[in-house]
Parts: C-alpha cells; sequence; structure tokens
C-alpha cells in the first residue's frame, strides 16, 4: 500500500531503482557499451575473457545482456554461480549445465564434457559459452581447471568460449605461479568501474524515465551528493537513490533534495 503511494507521489509506475529491471531496460552508458562491446569480441574471437569489478558495479547486467544477445540457434549459454566448491562439485555443475548425468569419476565426467562441447560445435553448430560468476571464490585446483576443459586437439581448437567474473581481488589470483597457464590463456581482459559524474546522472535520471515519469525528480544537488556517496557504484545509487525517495515522500516534497540524500547516507 505504501508504495503504491510512493508511486503515485512521484507519478511513476514502477520503482525506479529495483534489480527487478528487463534486460531491454538496462541502460546503455558508455562506459557500459564499452564492455559489452567488449565481452561481445570475446564470444566472436572465442577465447578465454576475465571481467573483473567491485561489487555493484554492473558485471551481472552484462552477463545478463550478453545472454540476451546471443541467438540460441548459434551459441549455449551455460551460467555458473556455485564457486565456493570442491573440485568435484565443479564439474558435477558443470554437467548438469550441459545436460550430463554426473558420475562418481572426476576424470569420466571431465571427458563427457569435452565430448559434449565437441559435439555441439561439430554436430549441432552450436558454440557454448561457459559464464563463471563470482569467480574470486573458486579454489586454484578449479582455476586450473578451467585452462584443461578449453585445451581441444592438443590446444588447437577454440571449441569452448569462457568468461570468468569476480571483482577485483580475483586478479591477485592470477599473479600466483600455480596460475600462470591459465594466466597466460586470457584473451581478453574488463575492467567495470565506478560511473563518471556524467554517467551517475544518466542512469539515474534514465531509471526515473523508464517508470513514466519524464520530469527531473532528483534535484542537482541531490544527484551530485548521491554520485559522491556512491562513487558511481550502481548498486549504491540504487540503495540510496530509493531511500532518499522515501524520505522526499514521507516530507511530502515533489522532489528529492539533498537532504533527503544526506538522510539516506546518515541512516
Amino acid at each position: 500500500m505504501i508504495t503504491q503511494e510512493l508511486l503515485s507521489h512521484f507519478n511513476l509506475t514502477q520503482l525506479p531503482f529495483s534489480k527487478e529491471i528487463a534486460v531491454e531496460q538496462l541502460i546503455g552508458l558508455p562506459s557500459l557499451e564499452r564492455a559489452f562491446s567488449s565481452a561481445k569480441l570475446l564470444v566472436e574471437t572465442r577465447g578465454i575473457g576475465l571481467l573483473l569489478g567491485k561489487s555493484g558495479t554492473g558485471k551481472s547486467c552484462l552477463l545478463r545482456r550478453l545472454c540476451d544477445s546471443l541467438h540460441s540457434g548459434l551459441y549455449k549459454p551455460i551460467y555458473l554461480c556455485h564457486t565456493s566448491i570442491s573440485l568435484s562439485e565443479f564439474y558435477t555443475h558443470l554437467c548438469v549445465g550441459f545436460g550430463l548425468e554426473p558420475v562418481y569419476r572426476r576424470s569420466r565426467m571431465f571427458r563427457m564434457i569435452q565430448e559434449r562441447v565437441l559435439a555441439l560445435n561439430r554436430s549441432n553448430r552450436i558454440h557454448p559459452i561457459l559464464l563463471i560468476d563470482e569467480a574470486q571464490y573458486l579454489s586454484n585446483p578449479v582455476l586450473q581447471e578451467i585452462r584443461l576443459l578449453t585445451n581441444f586437439e592438443i590446444d588447437s581448437y577454440n571449441a569452448l568460449t569462457v568468461l570468468i567474473c569476480g571483482r577485483e581481488e580475483l586478479a591477485m589470483q592470477f599473479g600466483l605461479s600455480i596460475l600462470e597457464p591459465l594466466a597466460n590463456s586470457i584473451t581478453l581482459s574488463i575492467h567495470l568501474e565506478g560511473l563518471p559524474k556524467e554517467e551517475s546522472f544518466a542512469y539515474i535520471e534514465g531509471r526515473i524515465r523508464q517508470g513514466r515519469n519524464s520530469t527531473p525528480l532528483f534535484t542537482k544537488n541531490a544527484l551530485e551528493l548521491i554520485h559522491q556517496a556512491s562513487g558511481g557504484i550502481m548498486r549504491d545509487i540504487n540503495a540510496i537513490a530509493h531511500s532518499a525517495m522515501v524520505n522526499a515522500y514521507l516530507s511530502k516534497s515533489p522532489q528529492v533534495e539533498a537532504e533527503h540524500v544526506k538522510a539516506a547516507i546518515e541512516r
């Protein structure tokens, strides 16, 4: 009931800063478009990619857009986010992703997966793409195995594209000598950072417009404060902007002012 009153107060049809946003509504900001283009290039060149960024910088949004952009008759994306796992569990999840029945022996699952990948490429003309999210939690043995999984026909055939996604500390793991073969196999790296000020403003205003309100809802000072407090991190922008909107609604203000943002930050 309160949510409906808030929407009515600001002439909105939906909460603008919810994570429940359709793929087609994901805003194409310049920095995010560059990252998306790089991810598409990885798919076209069929390599191993690395996507790094702080929590909330848009890694999951990029993966959603990438999956949505892939032709279902040409590509098979497999998304894996259960990464605090053992090597055997890793293979079990991969088998399920490829539609295979997991077995007890890890070596058998390895062969089954490689056979399925080759069959998809050769018989079905479908290229599989493995998307590994939250990869900072992967153990070194699992990371080592990723390199082995992409070795087809004595490392002469790119049958599987892999995009490894995680927070910035993942880069430190790749500096270990034990992971040197995988690090040397990375063909493309994407680094997501906080939005610059202009893009933070555009992001907030774009989300408001998607809620069917074309009039400015946040004052310039409010936008400035949200950007400063969030560092351009979209997840933080969403949280602060939503709380500020609630504060403005409770104070019967037609716009979100800097004072409403300050109250949200100091909560």
